[in-house]
């Protein structure tokens, strides 16, 4: 009798005991990260020629290969076909050149760009074939407007994400024949036309934008603009490329807008164009949640988390031309967490 009342006590205890436990949510989310603008040509090229497809982003892949998305913009075709444009810069890299990419992580690919046609219609077809077979997501390019427009759509984790990718000011051609091929050109209605169709569908709309002005810290009022537009017709997310310098960071009606990333693997010489940031989050029912950049620079053409005092130095510009000064960044060991005022 006295057995059978311990077991019945030491049961009751076991109950209680666990209902004054504390609980920890079994919430799915998904781990985003964004990256600046990839060149695999020039210098990069020869880098990778003389130390291999793993040298440019070995000391950053430890990160990224953490991370569930991973977004970059590519700077050129995979290709070695097509012909070159008679113009100033032209860019490709080898079809090969998809691993360094891969191994790095980087897994949803920005087409939409004044790179991509560097090597004509055949080198952008294939570049997108080329990803593909990588089990690689390219997105913003194709044989038409209609192709290129249509976003990646990603399903993880129980969400469905969509990623588009578009030409902004001042590379956005006002008229487009529909039948164009290259980057997304449209015009912005019909761009947001194409959000609009889908965001019923969705958990989340981000936006890849290649705009801006070259070297340019502080961004266009027509990026302010556009940005803004895009927001309210139901966009989550925006993360800008092409000025090859970081610009400011802006959270309008609580979503965020990042300008410009800057350059995450390129050869350019100066002291802005080596410096960049890698911008992370989770995104999960509770919408975009632990928004923080890492600071990073190239080095010897080898991307590597910037050191305390340049990333220092980088947060202080980054405040400089950020939302009116009303974005806030927390430092975290190498993570600077975005606060903001509103």
């Amino acid at each position: 009798m006295v057995h059978k009342k311990f077991v019945i006590f030491l049961f009751i205890f076991i109950i209680i005991f666990q209902l004054s436990l504390p609980t920890f949510s079994s919430e799915k989310f998904i781990k985003f990260s964004a990256v600046g603008d990839i060149l695999l040509d020039r210098g990069i090229r020869r880098i990778i020629e003389n130390k291999g497809q793993d040298y440019p982003l070995k000391e950053i892949s430890f990160y990224l290969l953490s991370r569930d998305l991973v977004l970059g913009n590519l700077e050129g075709p995979l290709s070695e076909r097509g012909e070159a444009l008679k113009k100033k810069y032209i860019f490709r890299g080898d079809p090969s050149y998809a691993a360094v990419l891969k191994k790095a992580g980087i897994n949803l690919i920005s087409l939409a760009n004044n790179h991509i046609m560097d090597y004509g219609n055949l080198a952008s077809i294939d570049t997108i074939e080329n990803l593909k077979n990588a089990r690689l997501n390219p997105f913003g390019a194709g044989e038409n407007q209609g192709e290129a427009l249509k976003p990646v759509i990603i399903h993880k984790n129980g969400f469905t994400l969509s990623f588009f990718a578009s030409l902004g000011y001042p590379l956005q051609i006002e008229k487009v024949d529909p039948k164009t091929s290259g980057p997304c050109q449209v015009a912005l209605d019909e761009f947001i036309s194409a959000l609009q169709d889908i965001r019923e569908q969705v958990d989340f709309i981000i936006v890849s934008l290649h705009w801006g002005l070259e070297y340019e810290a502080p961004p266009h009022p027509h990026q302010i603009e556009t940005a803004h537009r895009l927001i309210d017709n139901g966009v989550d997310l925006i993360i800008g490329h092409h000025p090859h310098v970081i610009q400011g960071i802006e959270k309008y009606r609580g979503k965020y807008i990042f300008y410009s990333l800057g350059n995450f693997l390129f050869d350019q010489y100066g002291d802005q164009e080596k410096e960049s940031i890698i911008f992370s989050c989770d995104l999960g029912k509770e919408g975009l949640q632990f928004p923080y950049i890492i600071p990073i620079e190239i080095a010897d053409y080898q991307v590597k988390i910037a050191s305390e005092e340049k990333a220092e130095k980088f947060i202080t510009k980054i405040h400089l031309v950020s939302d009116e000064g009303k974005i806030f960044l927390q430092k975290n060991d190498e993570k600077y967490f975005i606060k903001t005022g509103k």
